[in-house]
């Protein structure tokens, strides 16, 4: 892992602490697993932003990434001090970071694609990490901002709602494992030229 681009390095922690949270969710009574996700909301943030804070941004990137960054940070300690982690899930935290995740996204494209000597393309894991982050961050916003009234209706049709957010995730899973693959290939191709 030594020898991973910064930005693999934050795409496996995130990788590794999401992971953690699925397991230990999964043994928990109602009260932990809300807990152990509501823990994880700001985990996730946190690499997530640092993430976007190590990309190139522009003058003009940068600062409407700085203002969602505070934005974040502040709905952060919102729900840490007033709302609390332990009775439910904040599923309007995550719809909330969603929403900053996707512009972050959004801005960074942006970016790239007004700067002619940037680039992005298939061969780089960047490309990946941003295509799963997308995909799974602007196709679940709406899952999450209507949590309480799904879970609250249980219809037999918004199981289907579920089945949509487990595809978006494990294709951002396969995303990040390409991402992944592609920079432990580059560091091998590079290991063999030296």
């Amino acid at each position: 892992m030594s020898k991973l681009q910064i930005n693999s390095r934050l795409i496996f922690l995130l990788t590794i602490a999401a992971a953690v949270t699925q397991i230990l969710g999964m043994f928990a009574n109602l009260s932990f697993h809300c807990l152990v996700y509501n823990i994880y909301i700001p985990i996730e943030y946190t690499v997530i932003f640092l993430f976007f804070a190590k990309n190139a941004y522009s003058k003009k990137g940068r600062k409407i990434f700085t203002f969602l960054a505070i934005a974040g940070f502040i709905m952060a300690i919102y729900f840490l001090v007033f709302v609390g982690v332990k009775n439910r899930f904040l599923s309007e935290w995550v719809c909330f970071n969603n929403i900053v995740y996707t512009a972050w996204i959004l801005l960074l494209l942006l970016d790239i694609y007004e700067d002619d000597a940037i680039y992005l393309n298939q061969k780089m894991p960047l490309f990946w990490y941003l295509l799963g982050m997308f995909l799974f961050t602007s196709c679940t916003i709406l899952i999450f901002c209507f949590w309480d009234y799904i879970m609250a209706a249980r219809n037999r049709y918004f199981n289907i709602l579920f089945q949509v957010y487990d595809l978006f995730n494990i294709f951002m899973y396969m995303a990040f494992s390409i991402g992944l693959l592609l920079d432990v290939s580059d560091n091998l191709t590079m290991n063999k030229k030296n």
